[in-house]
């Protein structure tokens, strides 16, 4: 039988000796998401998202901000109860009851039934030939319930030109899938973070915060899914955190003979910016990333040279990158 409340918060008292991380303000999460606003908080540099369907109960999915535990400042969390939950000590218990059903992938997976399933689809287009994102995963079922059927699941399913059958993204850098009985405090507890004595976050246990890397083709649709849900009864939340602005693609550089890129070029005067273009084609788009990878600035591309404002940002360093152009290698300009 699984513990009650008073159990779990007993359990609690029982923790793993570790240096927790620094906390400095209290966890903010929203439950109340618009398709616009998960784009945001997905994109990050040189690629475009699109398509984004959710299917999720209620308050199951939101968007967290602050100092943590986590490590991450921003994202977005899919659970399979409250990310409302979520904010608060570990003493608090994360136990969102939403009787729903589970992902047949998931289930597959798990091998066992699913319940409370969250998920999140979209589209993606990288315009480098790597894509990267961080991710991290947390659960109450930590620590009490490690090795057991109670293996809450979850899978960020990437699929497209490459993949003839959909890639779980969601991995340690050896290849184990990341789960309750796969990273904790005996197993891969390198990549775990023990959260019994944790004061923002409720869940008892997540793992460090993990980059995925996929290598991809340049200019081709990507498809993700994002799932999560209870595995083998509906109770003790898990949580998948996507951070903020982290899906990114690169260019890796795979041999002393590739051919220099050519750049683009940026002056500035005074509150503008002029960019000028080595080649353009038809619907380029000229886009602004700050130092945190967030877009501040799309621009359409309609000639050789692009101008746009910068009096409305804030002062630090930008870059600039050529969407859906030809090859040129990003410039950056600082707002002073």
């Amino acid at each position: 039988m699984r513990t009650t409340f008073t159990q779990a918060a007993i359990f609690s008292g029982l923790f793993f000796l570790c240096t927790p991380r620094p906390v400095a303000a209290q966890l903010i999460v929203t439950d109340s998401l618009s398709e616009a606003d998960i784009v945001q908080l997905l994109e990050g540099m040189n690629l475009s998202i699109s398509n984004v369907e959710v299917n999720c109960q209620g308050m199951a999915m939101g968007h967290f901000a602050g100092d943590s535990e986590l490590g991450m400042l921003e994202g977005l969390v899919l659970t399979t109860g409250s990310a409302d939950a979520l904010a608060g000590n570990a003493l608090m218990f994360a136990n969102g009851l939403v009787n729903t059903a589970g992902d047949d992938d998931l289930s597959m997976d798990a091998g066992v039934m699913t319940y409370d399933a969250c998920v999140l689809e979209f589209d993606c287009i990288p315009y480098g030939d790597t894509l990267l994102f961080n991710f991290s995963f947390g659960s109450e079922e930590y620590p009490e319930f490690v090795g057991s059927s109670f293996n809450d699941i979850f899978a960020i399913y990437l699929s497209g030109p490459g993949f003839t059958v959909p890639y779980n993204a969601a991995q340690l850098p050896d290849g184990t899938p990341v789960a309750i009985n796969n990273v904790n405090d005996m197993a891969n507890s390198n990549f775990y973070f023990d959260n019994v004595m944790g004061q923002q976050v409720a869940y008892d246990g997540f793992t460090v915060n993990l980059t995925a890397f996929a290598e991809v083709v340049p200019d081709e649709t990507y498809h993700f899914k994002v799932a999560i849900a209870d595995a083998g009864d509906m109770v003790f939340d898990s949580g998948v955190f996507l951070e903020a602005f982290s899906f990114r693609s690169v260019v890796q550089t795979t041999g002393l003979d590739e051919p220099a890129r050519p750049a683009i070029s940026v002056a500035q005067c005074g509150d503008m910016v002029r960019v000028h273009l080595p080649a353009v084609r038809p619907g380029a788009e000229l886009r602004v990333y700050d130092a945190m990878g967030r877009t501040v600035e799309r621009v359409a591309v309609t000639g050789p040279e692009v101008s746009f404002g910068i009096a409305e940002l804030p002062i630090g360093a930008y870059t600039v990158h050529l969407l859906n152009g030809t090859d040129v290698a990003p410039v950056r300009f600082v707002r002073q």
